[in-house]
């Protein structure tokens, strides 16, 4: 029998196993469906929490995130996009794991992951501008798993949300306030996210005090519990943060000791603004002037403070009101971070509006023409949308390193930020939102600066985004069906697309560069560069900020698709000469059969020297297009984790010639991430020890499947464990 594993280099292969996991026997479970069940969805709210305890929940154990919040580097003012930025100055989000992008609106943002799930989803990538990560729309107390991942990979928060709460939670009547507390917290730990956003509004003042003695319990007990990232942010629909922050935990204004326990962040009602609604919630008022720091008190941290930014109506509306807190591309001192709420809802909003404008026209130019067919085929239609959303965070040139600041014809639609303005927030059929006419212009890049996750070895890349149309594993296509899992999602590049001239000169012709879903090294994309080059033409692609110290045997690798003509070089940026470019030339050997090459370069002269930022290069002359599958820091060859321990299957349900699975295994701190396979087919990717398989097929006349644990370290050397499921058990 033959078992299917990378070899120590991570190369696909098929070798004989020297031992064979028997057939297991676990539990056939032929009544109701496998599928686990998203903690604290059954049932009345108040009853389930009290309680639940997920030590006893069977189901819990498929939603816990087990990816540490990794270590941000310092700031580097000299490698930043706009080095004038303050690095300090932070961005918190509301966001949603998954929303559909194209047929019904469907609700996925309790599944932690699927496939060939009914549409297109969107996944976050813009992970270098969020401090704090509010898992938002329907999860609750529990944030989705994936979206945790996804923020800890890259060094942010990620908080449940208490929505309103029962007053029953925080009025002692049903189950006193510290036990309240102790659950919750039992929650973060056991679920490894990092706290709650807490949205309070509309309550007595009694109910008020109640809520912040909560939250001052709260931090008590994480800090017993050791968790010392614990964050609370406080949200109660007020709009003037010298009335609530800092104070006291009680909104009455009693002075309080300045080290009792209290919130560790608040965001402004979206009212600040001047911001108004037609109807619905959440337009309290507005603030004449904004309040600088040294106004604020002693105990006071400006960046503790968001300014709330309601996107879900229309993204343009940041591009309007942002300057007011944080002057764009670092031209004066920010008074407090940015809270964005919802903007890739209002980013669907506007490309519905988009088509439904265009679908109505009945003359449409050449380029509403191109424009229709771009978001209609579905061979472009992700890629349109992400540029869409790129738009939002880099700016409305694509390019985070340029000043996108508005047009004047952009000026007058915008008309003055002080003014108070009153918007429709929700659609009617073919009434879009009028917030959706303001432009996106400046971007969050341009109050933000970006942050980085790379300061230590061994680094990879497989800029595998979480999603796509298929699955690829050393270059071969193993998995057919489209999938999203966020918490798959590699560390993508800081700047999406900076691209600038290598020699200095005009913008104008340079290669552009984006992900592509039709080739993979490991995972669903690989990013692409296409374009001519000529002299003026010869570009530089910045792509990850890091600092990174280099040691000896310090080794750099590309594995890539496509022919170079010599074109293409590694550009390394050092801390003590950051406005320099060091550009080293790939010399891309003989591809593979399957057309993939790999170079590798051993570097360590460079020892002693601190890496700021990683670019690739290309000069020459003639057409690119070059998909990089994988780029790589490291120290030595890749080496094997410990073969995983414990994988079995731990039930089974066999509906015809389909099957659900439930699988398990030990999990390993050395190991990255792991790769689930049956036989030779890819079932699905997680940072965690235990996995739901939805539908496993069964071909004909096969008796059994060859199921194979592939777990995978962070320098990419990777080994296997097996088990066999039986389908005639």
């Amino acid at each position: 029998m033959s078992t299917f594993r990378p070899d120590r280099r991570g190369f696909l292969a098929m070798a004989t196993a020297t031992a064979m996991a028997p057939a297991f026997a676990h539990a056939q479970m032929p009544a109701a469906s496998l599928a686990p069940v998203y903690p604290l969805s059954r049932g009345d709210a108040w009853t389930t929490f009290a309680a639940y305890d997920p030590e006893t929940d069977p189901d819990a154990p498929y939603y816990r995130s087990h990816v540490q919040k990794a270590r941000r580097i310092a700031p580097f003012a000299a490698t930043q996009a706009h080095p004038k930025l303050d690095a300090h100055t932070s961005s918190g989000t509301l966001v949603a794991a998954y929303l559909t992008l194209d047929g019904p609106d469907v609700d996925y943002n309790r599944r932690r992951y699927a496939r060939n799930a009914g549409g297109r989803v969107h996944v976050e990538r813009a992970w270098q501008y969020q401090d704090i990560v509010v898992g938002w729309n329907t999860t609750g107390l529990v944030p989705n798993p994936a979206l945790v991942d996804a923020a800890h990979r890259n060094g942010a928060l990620c908080l449940g949300t208490i929505f309103q709460p029962d007053r029953r939670m925080f009025d002692g009547t049903a189950m006193p306030r510290p036990e309240v507390a102790k659950k919750l917290v039992k929650l973060a730990q056991y679920f490894g996210f990092d706290g709650y956003f807490v949205n309070f509004e509309s309550y007595t003042d009694d109910d008020a005090r109640a809520v912040q003695d909560l939250i001052g319990l709260m931090k008590t007990e994480a800090k017993t519990a050791g968790l010392g990232d614990f964050h609370v942010q406080y949200y109660n629909g007020y709009t003037d943060a010298r009335a609530v922050w800092p104070g006291s935990p009680h909104v009455d204004g009693t002075p309080r000791e300045a080290d009792a326990p209290r919130a560790d962040s608040m965001m402004i009602d979206q009212g600040w603004s001047h911001y108004g609604l037609t109807r619905g919630c959440c337009s309290g008022p507005a603030l004449d002037t904004l309040p600088l720091p040294a106004d604020l008190g002693q105990h006071y941290d400006p960046m503790a403070v968001f300014y709330g930014l309601q996107l879900y109506p229309g993204p343009g509306y940041f591009g309007l009101v942002a300057p007011l807190v944080v002057p764009p591309n670092g031209t004066g001192p920010a008074r407090g971070g940015l809270q964005i709420y919802s903007v890739e809802d209002g980013l669907r909003k506007m490309r519905r509006a988009r088509l439904d404008r265009l679908r109505a026209s009945t003359s449409l130019s050449a380029h509403d023409k191109a424009e229709l067919l771009a978001w209609t085929d579905p061979k472009t239609s992700r890629s349109q949308w992400y540029r869409l959303h790129n738009s939002f965070w880099a700016g409305q040139t694509g390019n985070p390193a340029r000043g996108n600041a508005p047009s004047v014809a952009q000026l007058k639609i915008y008309g003055s930020p002080d003014a108070h303005k009153v918007y429709t927030d929700y659609e009617a059929p073919g009434k879009p939102t009028d917030q959706l006419r303001l432009p996106i212009t400046w971007g969050v890049a341009n109050f933000i600066a970006e942050r980085s996750v790379i300061g230590a070895l061994p680094f990879t890349t497989t800029f595998n985004t979480g999603e796509g149309d298929g699955f690829f594993y050393q270059g071969q296509r193993v998995g057919a069906d489209p999938w999203f899992n966020l918490g798959a999602q590699d560390v993508l590049p800081t700047w999406t697309w900076w691209t600038r001239p290598m020699h200095g000169g005009s913008d104008d012709g340079l290669l552009a560069a984006d992900y592509d879903y039709d080739t993979a090294w490991n995972g669903s994309t690989s990013l692409r560069v296409t374009g001519k080059l000529s002299p003026k033409t010869a570009t530089e692609l910045r792509l990850f900020k890091t600092a990174v110290l280099i040691p000896a045997g310090f080794t750099v690798g590309l594995v890539g698709k496509g022919e170079t003509h010599g074109a293409l070089r590694l550009g390394l940026v050092f801390e003590d000469a950051p406005a320099a470019v060091e550009w080293v030339k790939v010399a891309a050997p003989k591809p593979s059969p399957s057309g993939w090459w790999t170079w590798r370069q051993d570097l360590g002269r460079l020892a002693g020297r601190k890496l700021a930022a990683l670019s690739l290069g290309f000069e020459g002359t003639g057409a690119i297009d070059l998909h990089i599958g994988q780029l790589s820091l490291c120290t030595g060859p890749a080496e094997a984790p410990a073969q995983p321990q414990g994988f079995s299957v731990a039930a089974s349900r066999i509906a015809g010639q389909s099957a659900e699975l439930r699988l398990q295994w030990t999990l390993d701190p050395a190991v990255d991430h792991y790769d689930l396979f049956a036989d030779r087919v890819w079932l699905g990717r997680i940072s965690g020890d235990r996995y739901y398989v939805e539908a496993l097929q069964r071909p004909a006349g096969v008796q059994t499947a060859t199921l194979h644990l592939v777990a995978t370290a962070a320098d990419g050397g990777a080994s296997t464990a097996t088990a066999t499921f039986n389908w005639t058990a």
